[in-house]
């Protein structure tokens, strides 16, 4: 079971998000659609005989637990990061988080985990000077080995959330590094085939780039960002990329695209004009947003009409669309909440679970779904040092500022369910 849950601040900078199992959506009447598709689309291809390449996304989750990245401190807790960077799992089974495999030593902290049934990918890029990695690994972090030489002066440009196989290559955004700040950074969509040793590029984004944002139907979902030939101002490039944005964005469109990995043809699915990013969250094949009119509507991926799902009593921000549930963050009474939309009944409900995160009493913190109303969840904030072991025992110093929890929909609306707290085998 895969997910796509991103904190809407990266999906807002980012335009990314990954494309999880279908799932079936309201039946609620259409309402015209607010966004018109005026991105050009590829004339479907001629017949071909040749097969679609059956494709699966991989994030930092799969069906069983979920991965992040741990600097960790040096020896005698001396310097965060200076014990090198980990992977920390969360078992959702057990209910357990713990290091596995080594530690890496590396030069910044950037390292991105991936994972689907069977590996954890490990990812690293750095500065021009530097040269990226790719690893895999088990799942418990053995057996890790490199997949590719990547040249010095690239990256492989995953930040924003993943990357999709066919069972034997793997797709990704890439980059080649400017190394003059007029001159924007290249991203290119491509195919790395570990047991053949070769690299390919599939497809060129323009000076806005785009991303890779998961995979429907056999095909690679991404996004391209264009500008109106009637536009008066002219790109302004610094920093490696268009600096911008704000003033072309009335003439600006970004489409969500559909790829085909095999014949190269792709087809745009949805597109929004006036903005430098997609205004619609990814999730559950179908696309999100609160209109307007604090109305919540989705329209499914292939689909040209939008859904009202549900009209919420205010303006509130969506932090996740799950198999069950959709939740949002609102103000009242001068404070931030959680509310859980359940899918099935429809109903809008107010959690009054709230916790002391970094000084301040806040919402609680939903972070992943671990099974169907099932929920990852941030159950405590302290600070300091603290220890997280690997299966064999070895303590590591992290920064131990959040304790996690397992909730149910229940537990989340009932300050008397009790949740699952998410222990640490092997800590003294």
């Amino acid at each position: 079971m895969k997910r796509l849950c991103i904190p809407l601040l990266l999906l807002l900078l980012l335009t990314a998000c990954g494309g999880p199992e279908q799932k079936a959506i309201s039946t609620a009447a259409p309402v015209p659609s607010a966004s018109p598709e005026t991105a050009e689309s590829t004339p479907a291809p001629a017949p071909t005989e040749e097969p679609a390449v059956p494709l699966h996304w991989i994030d930092a989750q799969n069906s069983t637990a979920y991965y992040q990245r741990e600097p960790l401190y040096g020896e005698g807790g001396y310097g965060y990061g200076n014990g090198g960077v980990a992977a920390h799992s969360f078992d959702f089974a057990q209910g357990t988080e713990q290091i596995v495999g080594e530690p890496l030593e590396l030069e910044t902290a950037n390292l991105y985990l991936f994972a689907d049934e069977e590996s954890l990918y490990w990812l690293w890029s750095g500065m021009i000077t530097d040269t990226p990695m790719l690893l895999r690994s088990d799942l418990d972090g053995s057996n890790r080995e490199a997949l590719y030489e990547f040249s010095q002066g690239t990256a492989i440009a995953v930040w924003d959330g993943g990357l999709a196989s066919d069972g034997t290559a793997l797709y990704f955004r890439f980059c080649d590094i400017s190394d003059q700040p007029t001159v924007p950074d290249a991203y290119s969509l491509v195919r790395l085939d570990p047991e053949t040793g070769t690299m390919e590029t599939l497809t060129n984004w323009n000076a806005f780039g785009g991303n890779l944002l998961g995979v429907w139907e056999n095909r690679l979902l991404i996004t391209r960002t264009t500008l109106a030939e009637d536009c008066p101002a002219e790109p302004v490039y610094s920093g490696y990329h268009v600096a911008n944005l704000d003033e072309l964005s009335p003439w600006l469109a970004v489409s969500l695209c559909a790829f085909d990995p095999v014949t190269g043809q792709e087809k745009a699915l949805y597109t929004t004009e006036g903005h430098w990013f997609l205004d619609r969250r990814l999730a559950e094949e179908a696309l999100w947003k609160v209109d307007e009119q604090n109305r919540l509507i989705c329209r499914p991926l292939g689909e040209t009409e939008d859904t009202v799902v549900t009209q919420l009593p205010q303006a509130m921000q969506i932090m996740g669309v799950y198999e069950e549930d959709v939740m949002f963050h609102g103000q009242e009474e001068g404070k931030e909440w959680l509310y859980i939309y359940n899918r099935a009944d429809g109903s809008l409900t107010r959690s009054p679970q709230r916790r002391w995160i970094g000084g301040e009493d806040r919402a609680i913190w939903v972070m992943r779904e671990t099974g169907p109303g099932q929920y990852l969840v941030w159950d405590d904030a302290t600070t300091g040092m603290q220890q997280l072991a690997d299966s064999a025992g070895t303590q590591y110093l992290i920064d131990g500022y959040a304790r996690y929890a397992i909730a149910s929909r229940e537990a989340l609306l009932d300050t008397a369910v009790p949740m699952t707290p998410v222990t640490r085998p092997g800590t003294f």
